[in-house]
């Protein structure tokens, strides 16, 4: 009867540290995104397109591939996620962000919404893009 209860009480702690460890892996991926978001969000903002570009892996190889220097016209001045969708394995994301910009040589504020789609590569244990850069124009 004592193994009993032993085996009962081993194999519930050792199912729980794996729930544990789930939920450790989540919490992981969480902060990893939060950080991504953050570099990508303030590359936009603060106009470092280059950086921003960095963080996109395209799984269309022929989509659009940013002019770096015609975009060092575009002023952002709002940067605002309306909507944000995560997939059950939490390890794709998708977002509805509106830009606010300006072009500084035609002074004209513009309004888009940018499609994001965010992806969890478990491999190097980080987020990446999967679409193109925001269409400034």
């Amino acid at each position: 009867m004592y193994r009993l209860i032993c085996f009962v009480l081993l194999a519930l702690s050792l199912s729980g540290c794996s729930a544990v460890g789930s939920a450790v892996d989540d919490s992981k991926k969480t902060i990893t995104y939060d950080k991504a978001m953050w570099k990508y969000e303030t590359a936009i903002r603060w106009v470092d397109f280059g950086t921003a570009n960095s963080l996109r892996r395209l799984e269309d190889q022929s989509a659009y591939t940013p002019d770096l220097a015609t975009l060092q016209h575009i002023k952002v001045t709002s940067y605002t996620v309306k909507q944000k969708t995560v997939s059950e394995d939490n390890a794709k994301v998708q977002l509805a962000v509106e830009i606010i910009y300006y072009n500084d040589q035609t002074m004209k504020l513009v309004t888009i919404i940018d499609n994001q789609t965010w992806k969890y590569d478990p491999v190097i244990k980080d987020w990446y893009i999967t679409t193109p850069l925001p269409p400034f124009k």
